[in-house]
């Protein structure tokens, strides 16, 4: 996406393959419904809201070696929206 490309959601570009993927996987994960370990309990059936904990623990998986979590978070919100 466009918006996934903006300035300042990578650095070193190292991480980009696995975050790119990962954000795809938990955004479709998110529409069709998946909770992640932060949804709350009891949530009504639907697509989970995406706030900054739900991208942060959807996108634990990956190791981002020049720290960029903040801007990949922000990125992510964005193309959520």
């Amino acid at each position: 996406s466009r918006r996934r490309s903006s300035p300042d959601a990578y650095q070193c570009g190292y991480c980009t393959p696995g975050q790119l993927c990962s954000a795809l996987g938990l955004l479709a994960e998110a529409e069709a419904g998946h909770p992640s370990l932060v949804t709350p309990p009891g949530r009504p059936p639907g697509p989970v809201p995406l706030d900054d904990a739900e991208i942060r623990e959807r996108l634990s998986g990956n190791l981002c070696r020049c720290g960029a979590y903040p801007h990949l978070v922000r990125a992510v919100a964005e193309v959520a929206r």
